[in-house]
């Protein structure tokens, strides 16, 4: 293909957009000027944009830190497999990835929202390397007459 950079990105995000609203690259006198700047920023490589909308395990949500987060690239990126072609993951990447740092996952999924943290909401890796919710021991109560 000759790409040394891949750029991924999520068509929904809005983030990498954000420079382009301050100061559009493509006007040759705002060139100049951010050229001048002790810090740039500018997109390289080509671009592979990808539809959240497109994966059957995300839910619709108009939060827009679940469109920018890394863990929902990886996700798309493992699910595509060329325009007009259907969404299916393919690499094993297990997909409770998604909801480490966000809430996306469909419900039935029983991934809970942001379950990377301390206590990780009782998620364990098991042997598969998958992250998984353990089976919990059944208290059973006893009646007292």
């Amino acid at each position: 293909l000759g790409v040394k950079f891949l750029r991924v990105v999520n068509v929904h995000d809005e983030v990498p957009k954000v420079p382009g609203i301050l100061f559009n690259e493509k006007f040759k006198i705002m060139r100049k000027w951010i050229d001048k700047l002790p810090w740039s920023y500018s997109h390289v490589g080509v671009e592979l944009a990808l539809d959240h909308t497109h994966s059957p395990f995300l839910k619709r949500t108009n939060d827009l830190s679940c469109f920018h987060n890394l863990e929902v690239l990886l996700h798309l990126l493992d699910g595509y497999h060329g325009p007009e072609q259907r969404f299916h993951l393919s690499s094993g990447r297990d997909p409770a990835m998604v909801n480490k740092s966000c809430d996306f996952l469909k419900e039935h999924y029983l991934v809970p929202p942001f379950w990377r943290q301390d206590a990780n909401k009782g998620m364990l890796q098991n042997s598969e390397g998958r992250w998984v919710q353990p089976d919990r021991i059944r208290i059973i109560e006893e009646r007292h007459t």
